[in-house]
């Protein structure tokens, strides 16, 4: 279910849910049927119709929710019935559904209009979007390419840009660039994202760091080496509130792709009387 779900997702680019994929030990799985099929030629038929995997975060935040259902059965409600049937119940002594887990996190890649009615559904019980962010991707012609200017970049020191990064683990299977001897910014990116999409194969710049005046020339310096890499096209996703790089990528040639939302879900607010 879950390849048939990665097969049918990839030309979208959105991520795949995987069981070969990295995830906490702690991390709690649900697998869910269909009601056995009792038409005659069906008897015992009880289908994966989808899974969820819930990722408790290590710092106490919310925890991460990954779902997927399976392609044929999309837009049936499988979803809003799931709900309904184990609840949003975060304050149960043993948290949501017996997972530990007191608020969870979920995005809805492409904001798929099924998201929205779930959230407007479930508004109530404390489903509200928290952020935002815009997939962008820009081709890379051989002509009339942005050059890296206003900075040097060269391959970074790990610890350095490590430093720059600050958060648990910077990726170890992307490339790095920073920009001068002091390593005042530095960009990810992966050329080997394999993502598909309609101008071709993709490279991910996974992360820009940095002064806004540096930020400009690390993208077009990542740009450059996913070209010279063989790539066609380049994919960056940026917050909605970060107007600063969202303009910086118009300029080198970044146009929208899609919107993706992330939903939270905690506590309901309190009713103003």
């Amino acid at each position: 279910m879950l390849a048939a779900a990665a097969e049918a997702d990839a030309e979208a680019g959105f991520p795949a849910v995987s069981l070969s994929h990295s995830y906490p030990d702690d991390a709690r799985h649900l697998v869910v049927r269909l009601l056995p099929d009792g038409r005659p030629g069906h008897e015992g038929s009880s289908p994966v119709a989808a899974y969820l995997r819930v990722e408790p975060d290590p710092g106490g935040g919310p925890a991460t929710m990954r779902y997927v259902v399976r392609p044929e059965f999309r837009s049936r409600g499988i979803s809003t019935l799931l709900v309904e049937k184990i609840g949003l119940d975060l304050g149960a002594s043993d948290g949501w559904a017996g997972t530990g887990v007191s608020a969870l996190r979920v995005w809805a890649r492409g904001d798929h209009p099924a998201a929205q009615r779930m959230a407007r559904r479930f508004e109530c019980l404390g489903v509200r979007a928290a952020r935002r962010e815009w997939q962008l991707l820009a081709p890379l012609r051989d002509s009339g390419f942005p050059e890296a200017s206003g900075v040097v970049p060269r391959p970074a020191e790990l610890a350095a840009a490590a430093a720059l990064w600050g958060r648990e683990k910077p990726p170890d299977h992307c490339e790095i660039l920073a920009a001068g001897p002091d390593v005042s910014g530095a960009i990810w990116y992966d050329p080997k994202a394999d993502e598909r999409t309609e101008y071709g194969t993709a490279g991910r710049i996974v992360a820009v760091l940095g002064r806004d005046e540096l930020r400009a020339g690390l993208v077009a310096a990542a740009m450059t080496a996913l070209r010279e890499g063989g790539l066609r096209v380049a994919a960056i996703a940026v917050d909605a509130e970060d107007y600063a790089l969202a303009r910086t990528c118009r300029l080198l040639g970044f146009r929208h792709d899609r919107t993706d939302i992330e939903y939270t879900v905690g506590p309901a607010p309190a009713e103003v009387a």
